[in-house]
């Protein structure tokens, strides 16, 4: 389990980065309501995270097609966690969206992690 969690982080840094560029362009260069512009980047990095997460994470079965709609459905749930903790880190807490988001993807990353493994690509190995 300790090399899939590192692998998982791995791809999960690339997501981020990529979710994070994409939100602070979007917010900051655009000014889209930083909801918006985090559900976006978040999407993002989903796109950028499944296959890498698929193959390289718990390179597992390519011909099971429910995988990705189970990957999007424990993306949804983080994505709602997300924007809510990222609501309450702005209203409630009085932190800049700037920073708020990185709060909501670290409270986040073990949701995935879990989600992902058990639910998704169903693999309880250590492997």
């Amino acid at each position: 389990m300790m090399a899939q969690l590192i692998r998982f982080l791995i791809v999960g840094g690339l997501a981020t980065v990529v979710n994070y560029i994409i939100f602070f362009i979007l917010y900051k260069q655009f000014n889209i309501y930083y909801n918006l512009a985090s559900a976006i980047g978040f999407l993002s990095g989903l796109l950028v995270g499944y296959p890498l997460n698929k193959k390289w994470t718990y390179q597992a079965d390519s011909s099971d097609k429910s995988q990705i709609l189970r990957y999007g459905g424990v993306y949804a749930c983080s994505l709602i966690i997300s924007i809510g903790c990222l609501e309450f880190f702005v209203q409630v807490a009085g932190v800049s969206p700037v920073y708020a988001n990185v709060g909501a993807i670290v409270v986040t990353t073990c949701c995935n992690f879990i989600g992902t493994k058990y639910f998704v690509f169903n693999n309880k190995s250590s492997a």
